[in-house]
């Protein structure tokens, strides 16, 4: 009797830090548990299963049975776990001795709360680079999976990847198993026979052999229309249920086993690589059109499945280059993770600094693809909330509790120009000179909440209407993510591009007449924008009691008509920032114009009674955070977020005309496309009184305060 095709189930499970509670909820109740569950009454099944240290987190307070459960299977033999870097980092991207320590947080759980050492581990989205054999081998990894796409990117041209390989850096091996395309694409979308009859025929033409499937558990419920699909329908019932009845020609093991039983093919050299869609989506939107359109090219030549092994997009790291945003996230990881590294020099760990860095690493904040990532706002909150917590835990070791303004002048985005960190007991703020001079951080401390936590409006590829996606033709199988039909033209009214990230303190010359309307979809003409523009650092100084920053540009507009701005920061009290800015202008330039700059802060929810501003004498009107207003004449405005406890109330001198808006962008999803609140974009703009050396002054001041 010929050997069995041999079956190798990677299942992988995850909910990203700061995803909402009901998210988790309805995760476990239309995935998780129903998976476990069918799975447990097929004890002849046998599974390798990741979870992420998230969903770890939140199952250990809210369903207190599920890890019993999984002691159980585990304990008769019918789980592997699988072990990763515990909050989903992308390891790449980390410092190595981070990445070292993910892994080793997530196998110290199992051991505690199984009694089990992982040896195998799941890629978070598979983003692999060659250097990456060495690092797990040292964590004790023995294996991973990655997609078969990235042996393609190797020149390995077999239609089929079976078994496992080996690869090595300085002489430290890993073993890879490549997952199956076509399994990936098969399950759960197409009907149970097809699958089982695609695997008899894989089992026929190569008996003895293993085949990985290995992908992403919400497959199994989550996704749209799974539940229905493979749950109440019971496709996953079904598909059990055949490989039980076909365990003569298919058995299912896991990863370990099989490589207890079975040699690596061979040793194998992966490039950079990470699954197809991925590699296409970190690159800028041209790039995204010309890649399509070489591949549509070669699909309508007849010559893509011979020529697809050679086309690939980009790597994951184009993200940070891609979005600014994500970029400066990254950037502030790694600035925490030095301050935690120098503040334990002296022997003593500071472990909830650690973990709160690790959970400021989780991946999707960092990137956008098909998924929101980037985009959701809760989810860049999460990121920043945990790295300023570890942050604040530094600097109480480091300052005590007295009071203390720090300046910090360090190239934390390592573009050659240095930025300006200041910290207090109550905020911090991060001035870049290469980018308008502009704030690019101005964080609460006390509520660990960044309201320069905002996205600009940037043209994606996917903006552009698309040709009618494949739907299903009919009851026998089931759309994925990737062929749900999505029509971009309803959003069009929504499609605003900006010209620069959305930091705050980005400074213009308006004409006197400038249309505020026209301001607001980014119509409106300008005089001179400082906001794209190089601001030389002309002094810095820290003392005691305060911390100054001068920054200086000068512009023309036409030859002989300029302006020169000068902006100077200062914190002299522990909940303030104020701006003082000098415009001075060239004999001949325009005199009749307005000097406006621009704030971006976010409270997150854009129509939630508990975010809104203060102004004036309101009455019981609330305006809130997604609110359009002209004010023709204030000193000051409030912003109120009584979500997170604080409120800031910006000033201005002399009194000022302010124009409120939303920030809202379209992103795609796994659903279809999503109009989403960014920020508040509010214009402060002032009519110059030029002295007699053709100056005029200006300052804002910035306060927060606890409610």
């Amino acid at each position: 009797m010929a050997e069995p095709l041999y079956l190798l189930l990677g299942i992988h499970h995850h909910q990203p830090v700061g995803n909402f509670g009901h998210v988790f909820a309805e995760a476990f109740q239309h995935c998780y548990w129903p998976l476990l569950e069918i799975l447990d009454g097929h004890p002849d099944i046998r599974v390798s299963l990741h979870h992420s240290g998230p969903l770890l987190d939140w199952a250990l307070k809210n369903e207190p049975n599920y890890l019993p459960t999984i002691v159980k299977m585990v304990k008769r033999g019918q789980l592997e776990i699988m072990g990763g870097g515990y909050y989903e980092p992308i390891l790449p991207i980390l410092k190595p001795a981070d990445a070292l320590g993910q892994i080793k947080m997530m196998q110290d759980f199992w051991k505690r709360h199984v009694g089990v050492t992982p040896k195998g581990m799941w890629l978070a989205e598979r983003v692999w680079e060659p250097s990456l054999a060495a690092l797990l081998s040292d964590a004790g990894m023995n294996y991973t999976i990655l997609d078969d796409e990235h042996f393609r990117h190797a020149g390995i041209t077999d239609p089929t990847l079976l078994n496992y390989y080996l690869t090595e850096r300085a002489g430290k091996a890993l073993a890879i198993f490549p997952s199956d395309q076509r399994l990936r694409y098969m399950i759960p979308f197409r009907p149970v026979e097809d699958v089982i009859a695609h695997l008899v025929s894989l089992g026929h033409a190569a008996p003895g052999v293993g085949i990985t499937y290995g992908d992403d558990g919400e497959k199994f419920g989550v996704w749209p229309g799974t539940y229905e699909w493979v749950i109440q329908k019971g496709w996953l019932e079904r598909f059990f249920k055949a490989l039980s009845d076909n365990r003569d020609r298919i058995v299912t093991t896991t990863f370990s086993e099989f490589m207890s039983r079975r040699c690596p093919t061979k040793t194998i050299y992966l490039p950079t690589a990470s699954y197809q869609e991925m590699l296409e989506w970190a690159m800028p939107a041209d790039a995204i059109f010309r890649y399509e359109s070489a591949k549509n090219i070669l699909k309508n030549s007849g010559i893509w499945e011979l020529a697809s092994t050679f086309l690939r997009g980009g790597f994951f790291d184009n993200f940070l280059s891609k979005y600014p945003e994500s970029n400066l996230i990254h950037k502030k990881m790694l600035y925490v993770s030095d301050k935690i590294d120098a503040a334990e020099a002296g022997g003593e760990k500071l472990h909830d600094a650690r973990a709160a860095l690790y959970r400021g690493q989780c991946n999707c904040g960092y990137w956008h693809g098909l998924f929101g990532g980037l985009y959701l706002s809760h989810l860049r909150h999460a990121l920043y909330e945990n790295l300023l917590t570890a942050e604040s835990i530094v600097d109480k070791k480091n300052h005590g509790a007295k009071n203390y303004i720090h300046l910090d002048l360090k190239d934390i985005d390592h573009d050659h120009t240095p930025e300006a960190i200041i910290t207090t007991q109550h905020i911090e703020a991060m001035i870049t000179p290469k980018i308008g001079g502009a704030l690019a951080e101005l964080s609460y401390r006390p509520a660990s909440f960044n309201l320069q936590n905002t996205l600009a409006r940037r043209f994606e590829a996917y903006h552009r209407p698309a040709e009618e996606s494949r739907n299903a033709a009919n009851g026998s199988d089931l759309p994925s993510i990737h062929e749900i039909g999505k029509d971009i033209r309803q959003m069009n009214q929504y499609l605003i591009y900006d010209r620069h990230p959305r930091f705050s303190f980005i400074d213009h010359i308006l004409p006197e007449n400038v249309n505020w309307q026209d301001l607001a979809f980014n119509r409106h003409e300008e005089i001179l924008d400082f906001g794209g523009r190089h601001f030389k650092m002309i002094s810095h100084q820290a003392r005691e009691h305060g911390v100054t920053i001068g920054l200086e540009c000068e512009a023309s507009y036409a030859p002989g008509r300029g302006y020169k701005l000068k902006k100077e920061y200062r914190v002299t009290d522990s909940d303030k920032l104020s701006v003082e800015f000098t415009l001075e202008r060239s004999p001949d330039a325009a005199s009749a114009v307005l000097f406006a700059t621009e704030l971006n802060f976010t409270l997150l929810a854009g129509h939630d009674p508990s975010r809104h501003y203060q102004w004036g004498n309101l009455g019981q009107r609330k305006v809130l955070m997604d609110a359009r207003e002209q004010i023709p004449e204030a000193g000051g405005i409030s912003l109120v977020d009584e979500a997170f406890g604080f409120k800031v109330t910006v000033t201005a001198s002399p009194s000022a005309r302010w124009m409120l808006q939303p920030i809202e962008t379209v992103s795609q999803s796994e659903k279809g496309f999503d109009k989403l609140y960014q920020g508040s974009n509010i214009w402060v703009s002032f009519k110059p009184l030029w002295n007699k050396e053709d100056k005029a002054n200006f300052s804002i001041c910035i306060s927060l305060e606890s409610l």
